[in-house]
């Protein structure tokens, strides 16, 4: 019997998160074809592929995150719970896209499955998602079954305030998605989801659906700091992940520009967006860097 490590469980979520994360930041009508999706055509298609995109980042910082929690350098016990995050976060998907694959309608979530997605390609999402959920509780277990810290859910230590900030941020993030997609088109980009066509349907799931990961990160994110609390090697890195992520989001809003030329969308948010994005992140990048480390010495690659 092969036994699944938390390394191995951290190493293929990785992977699968960036093959996700590469379909939909680079490839998004490839990925909508292997799915025998709709490819849409105008603004719409250009609203599809800019939420597509956001969602994307996400699922690469998912396998940020995994990629550096994976090395035998990582704390034992923060890798356990990050798997143990990873299992809920996967498996809430499984819920969330279960009940839209299957009509099983839950309060306050998008019902009914958008006429662009075959339920063909959402049942083999859901495969793939019980595969990743399974191999993290598997090697959750292997890693001793460690558990949050209850006591300490707020980050300690060595970059505890770019930590706080960062959560808030992704906290206010995922909960206007999820919870006030409207209000948030309607301030963000005001009028532009009137001129999507048929691909409303499947935008308004996208847009959800960034928020529950948000949401998702910002948890497991609490939850692998509380398993070693104020560790300055999990600080370190979960701080490191959240700063690529935020370096990637950053070269992505600054294509608003030429969106806006292009389409003739208002972004009316814009500066503000980039001073909330621009400004957590230096922040935290500046702490990072002021921090006295030692690289040891390693082989020639």
């Amino acid at each position: 019997m092969v036994t699944v490590t938390a390394e191995n469980a951290c190493l293929f979520t990785q992977i699968v998160s960036l093959m996700f994360s590469t379909g939909m930041c680079f490839f998004p009508e490839k990925m909508m074809e292997a799915y025998k999706g709709e490819i849409f055509s105008g603004e719409g298609k250009t609203l599809f592929i800019y939420f597509f995109g956001i969602m994307g980042i996400m699922m690469a910082h998912g396998a940020m995150v995994n990629a550096t929690m994976r090395l035998p350098t990582a704390k034992k016990a923060a890798r356990g719970v990050c798997c143990l995050g990873n299992a809920v976060a996967w498996g809430f998907f499984i819920i969330l896209d279960g009940q839209l694959t299957f009509n099983l309608r839950i309060p306050g979530m998008i019902n009914d499955l958008p006429s662009a997605l075959p339920k063909d390609g959402m049942i083999a999402n859901l495969v793939i998602f019980a595969v990743i959920a399974g191999v993290n509780y598997l090697g959750w277990k292997e890693a001793g079954s460690p558990m949050p810290n209850t006591s300490s859910l707020v980050p300690s230590g060595i970059l505890a305030t770019p930590l706080k900030l960062i959560i808030v941020d992704a906290l206010f993030w995922g909960v206007g998605a999820c919870f006030a997609p409207s209000m948030m088109m309607d301030q963000y980009l005001p009028g532009v989801m009137g001129k999507a066509g048929k691909s409303q349907e499947m935008i308004w799931v996208i847009l959800e659906r960034i928020g529950v990961n948000s949401l998702l990160s910002a948890i497991t994110t609490i939850m692998t700091l509380s398993a070693v609390p104020g560790d300055a090697d999990t600080n370190y890195r979960i701080t490191r992940s959240y700063i690529y992520r935020n370096f990637i989001m950053l070269g992505f809003i600054s294509r608003d520009n030429v969106i806006k030329s292009c389409t003739g969308w208002s972004f009316p948010l814009q500066v503000t967006n980039f001073v909330q994005a621009m400004g957590i992140t230096f922040y935290a990048a500046s702490q990072l860097g002021a921090i006295g480390i030692t690289i040891k010495k390693g082989k020639s690659a």
